[in-house]
């Protein structure tokens, strides 16, 4: 009988093998070969997903981008406009261990494609997310009344994804002042005082 592979759990086996390689010793020390012994695989089957170190940061950057994507259509969000945007914006930060991985994951994938064409083209996408996804946030509190239709709303935009990406990397580099509850309290008060501003 032939042996049924579970691609599902290769994928994740994979991704955290290679992921824990990188976080203890740096992306240079995830070799292919070193990320199959780990994930317990040959270096031959691991090649089945990719060939270079670049394409494996790719590979994992996508792992955990559909991780994060499965999360957020699972919840329920609040009925409460204001609410529901603090909510999906708290996606994008770290304030637990799943978003910390994936946070560092994007974070040492956006240094690396500064230098690499491979990664260049899904850096520009991720990154665009943030605005556009930044960008609906305002549009909805405009269509909700909460903000006035006159607002700035490419500025205010550019301000909120601004915003996401510098607490991301704090929160990365200083948990200890930028705390969950910390990065929780800035945006609402992001949030609040520009509602409360704007009309």
């Amino acid at each position: 009988m032939p042996k049924i592979v579970n691609h599902e759990q290769k994928r994740k086996s994979i991704a955290e093998a290679a992921w824990n390689i990188i976080k203890q010793e740096g992306f240079e020390k995830a070799s292919i070969r070193r990320v199959a012994t780990e994930a317990g695989m040959s270096s031959g089957a691991l090649r089945h997903y990719f060939s270079t170190q670049d394409e494996m940061l790719l590979f994992i950057m996508n792992y955990y981008l559909e991780e994060g994507k499965k999360r957020s259509q699972s919840k329920n969000w609040s009925e409460n406009p204001l609410q529901a945007v603090e909510e999906v914006l708290l996606e994008l930060v770290p304030i637990d261990d799943k978003k910390k991985i994936e946070t560092s994951v994007w974070w040492i994938f956006a240094l690396r494609s500064l230098t690499s064409d491979t990664l260049k083209e899904k850096k520009d996408e991720m990154t665009n997310g943030t605005y556009e996804l930044a960008s609906s946030m305002i549009q909805m509190l405009v269509l909700q009344g909460l903000l006035p239709e006159s607002i700035n709303v490419e500025l205010e935009t550019s301000r909120l994804s601004a915003l996401i990406e510098g607490l991301s990397i704090h929160a990365l580099l200083r948990p200890d002042v930028y705390s969950s509850e910390k990065v929780k309290e800035v945006i609402r008060y992001h949030l609040e005082t520009l509602c409360k501003v704007c009309n």
